[in-house]
């Protein structure tokens, strides 16, 4: 069985560090979980947010570019084929900037799998804005499991998963 790993790393990595004590979400050992048995993970693919510089001093922009490129570094060493997502200010967010990496990624999971027609997408986001792809992907015969926190998934991407699998339980036996 051939699997396709999307993760929205963002949401991911807070519930890792914050709830599960790791110090970043643990790719390797997650996707090693999911490759077990005849399934033959195809790809990883993750969103990596390039942050906005505090203000717009060089020091500030190298320093947000050198963490990211160490954070893209290590994400790819671990096998996952990063998406940059780059944030930009945004005066009518509440956090003072905007991101693009849900729509980054549901694109490029979309191309991934329409190129490589895996059997199944791991998809590790919780956001009912995934929905419609998770839709789009089973009528192309793809089917999809979505791995979230129970607390924080939305009704209408669980109703068109295939499978949900609890994120904090994983992460719990993977501490073990």
């Amino acid at each position: 069985m051939k699997k396709l790993i999307a993760i929205d790393l963002i949401p991911a990595e807070l519930r890792a560090t914050k709830e599960h004590g790791f110090p970043y979400f643990p790719l390797k050992s997650f996707v090693e979980l999911c490759g077990q048995g005849d399934v033959d993970v195809i790809e990883v693919l993750c969103t990596l947010q390039k942050r906005v510089p505090e203000n717009d001093s060089a020091e500030a922009v190298a320093e947000v570019n050198m963490q990211f490129e160490k954070k893209r570094y290590a994400l790819e060493m671990q096998g996952a084929s990063v998406i940059a997502c780059p944030a930009k200010r945004s005066q009518s967010s509440q956090s003072g900037f905007k991101q693009s990496d849900d729509q980054r990624l549901m694109i490029t999971t979309l191309i991934m799998a329409m190129k490589l027609r895996p059997d199944f997408v791991t998809l590790v986001a919780a956001d009912g804005d995934y929905a419609p792809m998770v839709e789009a992907l089973r009528r192309e015969g793809i089917r999809t499991e979505v791995v979230a926190s129970p607390s924080m998934l939305a009704s209408d991407l669980k109703r068109v998963a295939v499978n949900v699998a609890d994120l904090d339980e994983i992460l719990n036996s993977l501490k073990n």
